[in-house]
């Protein structure tokens, strides 16, 4: 029989901890589209731009629309754009309402509605901004890894948007 010391048994507990999906901080499901677009907006509410950087095409003609009429060509742009988002706001909560995935060999195709919520200053300060969003997109099994590669947003209802002085969102008074 094997014993091990108080010493060995942390570093065993630590190996098997570092090794759980667990610990990434949410399960990740990348073996399926659905899984990808919600591992996508967990990365979102996570301000992890480097997950929604691996799990988005980086296609140089790869066109997608965004509200307030935003048309991104390639990666570039979007990037900057949610960079300046996850800057600009305190934290998002982004709750899925409904989504439907349909694949067909390598490609996917969604629909999904969620409400992006943002929130801007802290404390008495805070000002909570929801956007109630309809996504549409297109995926491709690269690789064997499911991204994103073309997205289109729009409001689902004007009602509930308020006000921001938020750069990433201009328009939105």
């Amino acid at each position: 029989m094997i014993t091990l010391t108080r010493n060995a048994w942390f570093w065993l507990l630590l190996a098997v901890l570092a090794l759980s999906p667990a610990a990434t901080g949410f399960a990740a499901d990348l073996a399926s589209p659905e899984g990808v677009l919600r591992v996508l907006v967990q990365a979102n509410i996570e301000k992890d731009f480097d997950t929604i950087s691996r799990l988005m095409a980086h296609d140089d003609d790869a066109v997608s629309y965004t509200i307030e009429g935003r048309k991104y060509v390639g990666w570039n742009e979007f990037a900057r754009d949610m960079q300046d988002e996850f800057n600009s706001v305190t934290r998002l909560d982004i709750p899925i309402t409904q989504l439907k995935v349909w694949t067909r060999g390598e490609t996917a195709w969604f629909v999904m509605e969620l409400d992006y919520i943002r929130y801007l200053g802290s404390g008495k300060e805070e000002v909570k901004m929801l956007l109630p969003l309809r996504e549409t997109g297109v995926m491709e099994r690269r690789n064997g890894q499911w991204i994103l590669v073309t997205f289109h947003e729009s409001f689902r209802s004007e009602a509930a948007i308020t006000p921001s002085g938020n750069q990433a969102f201009p328009s939105l008074q």
